[in-house]
Order: C-alpha cells, then structure tokens, then sequence
C-alpha cells in the first residue's frame, strides 16, 4: 500500500499495489505542475491499482481546461495537485501525483517520459549528484504519519 497526501494534508489517498512505473509528461500543465503520474490502469506492468481517496473529497476543486476532458484536482487550502480525473468520471480517479506519495523510494519505480509537448525536453534527469538539503532534518514519521 502507498499513502499518498497534500502537504496540509487535507487530502490523502491510498494506492495498492505500488506502483511499478510513474510517467513524466512534459505537456504545457504537467511540465508547470511539476507532477509525475501513477496511472491507476497500468498498461506497462500490465496491472491495475486500486486507488481511494480516503479523505478531503470536499477539500479539493479541479482544473479544467482546452478540450475539457481531464480534470486536474488540487487542495483548496494548499495548492498540491493531488490527482487527476476523467470529466465523464470524476469520482474515479485517473492517475496520482506521485510527488505526493509519503515515505516511498522513487528508485523503486521506472521514470517513463512522454513527450507531449513534442520538445524532447524534460527536467527529470540525472545530470549531477544529490546534494545535501538546507532544511533541519525532521523526526522520522511515525505509522499515522501522513507528510
């Protein structure tokens, strides 16, 4: 199981199994969000997730845009865009912002990128080393912890 939540952590949800893969779409919106997806249907790892959102269904509004298919929700309090739906779905959701995922390693997925904007560029790379945050160093989260 994967727990996923905005930063206020209004909104959570929860995805089982994890994920296999997360894709990096650089069209214009998800290249401003900043968000890498975990699609609830998985054509790659031909599997399926099961995916809830266990709370905040009254704390998030969507995003709609050009040919109004997909709604992107996102926290009324926070900003984070959680997820995505299809509009003649809304209740289902689509896909997960795996950035939202809480106490999960990204190396235990594959990074696919799909280039929608049709500019092979995309910011996800692994260019140079990690380097060390600035932030102090939080307690490690406890089993109810959703950051």
């Amino acid at each position: 199981m994967v727990r996923a939540a905005c930063h206020c952590g209004a909104v959570r949800i929860i995805l089982e199994p994890a994920p296999a893969w997360v894709l990096d779409c650089n069209c214009s919106i998800c290249r401003r969000y900043g968000v890498l997806w975990a699609y609830r249907s998985d054509p790659i790892g031909k599997t399926e997730l099961s995916v809830e959102l266990v709370q905040g269904e009254d704390a998030v509004e969507a995003y709609i845009w050009g040919d109004r298919w997909i709604g992107f929700w996102r926290c009324k309090a926070c900003g984070c865009v959680t997820h995505h739906t299809a509009l003649d779905q809304p209740s289902t959701i689509r896909a997960v912002n795996a950035r939202m995922f809480v106490n999960f390693d990204p190396a235990s997925v594959i990074l696919h990128r799909s280039d929608n904007a049709h500019t092979g560029a995309f910011w996800t790379r692994p260019d140079a080393p990690i380097r060390q945050g600035g932030q102090p160093p939080m307690d490690p989260p406890g089993p109810d912890d959703w950051r």
